[in-house]
């Protein structure tokens, strides 16, 4: 996880934040867990009062956050998993968004 990209990025900790959360909810075995742009975009919502763009989740990929899960489910959602979900919530502490 690349840390120090994010520590200055507000809305990329809130878009981590609400990945989190939406994951969290889950009743599936955290290996088993995914999250995609259209499930976690009301808790982002519904919290910030704004939205995001779906490429958010893409950065949050490409800096070791999230990893791309099987896309078989729906054909163009994009689903992720949550890399390293202890270290997401005391990041997310840190950042007080937990």
């Amino acid at each position: 996880m690349r840390v120090e990209e994010i520590e200055n990025n507000p809305e990329l900790q809130r878009v981590l934040w609400a990945c989190y959360k939406y994951w969290q909810g889950e009743s599936l075995p955290p290996r088993e867990r995914v999250i995609c742009y259209g499930w976690i975009l009301r808790l982002y919502e519904d919290k910030f009062g704004v939205r995001f763009h779906q490429s958010r989740l893409g950065q949050l990929a490409k800096l070791g956050f999230l990893e791309q899960a099987d896309t078989s489910r729906g054909g163009r959602r994009r689903y992720y998993k949550i890399v390293d979900p202890d270290r997401v919530d005391a990041l997310l502490r840190k950042w007080n968004l937990c």
